[in-house]
């Protein structure tokens, strides 16, 4: 009885969807000023140069979010009402498909977010994100649009083929995105703190390590939500080796104007594309 009021609302979708994003601007505003206040790294934060790119970037994202046809939770519940995908063939109990469901799209965050660093061609785009050579809220809006387009078509595809439940997932997505926020944010937890969550949350303690251009520590924790997958995948690192005052934040290779370029930031994937055609090119130019 319970449940089936709460099915009700997933008519309201839609509106829940449009409605999480006021929400969102509010805590992210609230980790910004807290994090002026106090700030986990002392380096200057360099928001002048920062934010017009970092917030840029995020609204063309939005912009972007916005002309697609569906999103993973109406492609969800399209696929609940004609009865496709693996959980509603199957007929699954409610709380094995809310349990599945959240499982499925954190580690489908997971292995995502993972092949982003090892396929060249994802890297490309997704080293806009790690470009930023200061950490905050606003990082977590710094994500190349052709990303945010991948991982739409990812994340609807899975949401019809494994019949996600909508509602569960609507829940999922809306704390991913404040986790994100939360996780990207120039804060630190006290260690009494940290070390209990960290054990099923990520956490901005944890997550900084990933944004370290130390290369073993940025090919680590690729959680979104939960840190049972890094574990789970030996992918998990628990402090900066030179500690957390000596981590230089952003990528080795780009620490000029470039990182605060929002013109040469969205170009960047070409960019690199050419150059690794054209090296090619010369490799096999001196072989023949």
């Amino acid at each position: 009885m319970i449940w089936q009021s709460l099915e009700s609302v997933v008519d309201w979708l839609p509106i829940i969807e449009k409605s999480w994003i006021f929400s969102y601007w509010i805590v992210l505003s609230l980790l910004a000023a807290t994090e002026i206040v106090i700030p986990a790294f002392q380096q200057a934060p360099h928001r002048h140069q920062r934010w017009p790119t970092n917030f840029g970037i995020g609204i063309l994202n939005i912009g972007v979010a916005t002309l697609a046809p569906v999103t993973a939770v109406v492609s969800a519940q399209w696929a609940q009402s004609k009865g496709l995908g693996l959980l509603n063939v199957t007929g699954a109990p409610i709380w094995i498909a809310v349990i599945a469901t959240i499982a499925i799209r954190s580690l489908a965050g997971y292995t995502f977010h993972f092949l982003m660093h090892k396929v060249r061609l994802f890297w490309q785009m997704h080293r806009v994100h790690h470009s930023d050579t200061r950490l905050d809220v606003s990082t977590s809006l710094r994500h190349h649009p052709l990303e945010i387009i991948a991982m739409f078509f990812t994340m609807t595809s899975l949401a019809v083929l494994f019949g996600l439940n909508p509602l569960a997932l609507a829940a999922f997505e809306v704390f991913e995105s404040i986790i994100n926020a939360i996780s990207h944010a120039n804060l630190r937890l006290p260690e009494r703190i940290d070390r209990p969550l960290r054990w099923l949350f990520v956490t901005p303690n944890m997550h900084c390590l990933h944004h370290s251009s130390y290369q073993p520590e940025t090919d680590s924790n690729y959680g979104q939500v939960f840190s049972i997958w890094d574990r789970m995948f030996g992918t998990y690192s628990a402090a900066p080796k030179a500690g957390y005052d000596a981590m230089e934040i952003g990528l080795k290779e780009i620490r000029d104007d470039r990182a605060s370029d929002i013109v040469w930031q969205l170009k960047s994937p070409l960019i690199r594309s050419i150059e690794s055609a054209n090296e090619t090119s010369a490799e096999i130019y001196r072989k023949s």
